[in-house]
């Protein structure tokens, strides 16, 4: 039976078990010898099936509203935008870093369109990579703001962590 305490409401629980399940996945992998193939976008699976286990009904590569768009050329997406009820709207953006400042700029702009737009809703960024990378990222004095803390998958070997943080609405 599960302590009461332990219980996590929504969204801390889904991006609890988010940072939990990508960084026990990509130690998997790294055992499975599978490193060439990391990028961001071995994350969308993961990410999907944790959000869909937990109820939320979810769109994958969004076209992002508040943005204006070429007429030809790829469209602005946002990687997963998650509804849970009528009152919970996540957009997250996912970031693989590959060094101590990994180029959010693109991702930003996202969100900042996105929470523009959807002024209720959550704007986050997913950071996922090593250890040694990601434990002492900052965005920027007032951009950003974490949501929980950080989980890491320590297993002797590279260490592979997920930070979680939540776009002010400025």
């Amino acid at each position: 039976m599960a302590n009461s305490k332990s219980k996590r409401k929504e969204p801390q629980d889904v991006l609890y078990r988010i940072k939990r399940g990508l960084s026990a996945y990509v130690s998997y992998l790294a055992a499975c010898q599978m490193n060439q193939a990391f990028s961001e976008y071995i994350l969308y699976e993961p990410i999907l099936r944790i959000f869909t286990a937990r109820g939320y009904r979810v769109k994958c590569e969004y076209e992002c509203p508040g943005i204006e768009h070429a007429n030809r050329g790829d469209r602005k997406r946002i990687d997963f935008v998650a509804n849970k009820g009528h009152s919970l709207r996540i957009a997250l953006e996912v970031k693989w870093a590959n060094s101590n400042s990994p180029d959010i700029r693109r991702d930003l702009v996202k969100l900042q369109a996105f929470l523009k737009s959807e002024p209720e809703s959550l704007s986050l960024l997913c950071v996922f990579g090593r250890k040694s990378f990601i434990k002492h990222l900052h965005f920027g004095k007032g951009k950003f703001k974490e949501r929980g803390k950080a989980v890491y998958a320590d297993l002797r070997k590279t260490k592979y962590g997920c930070r979680i943080f939540q776009l002010h609405n400025t």
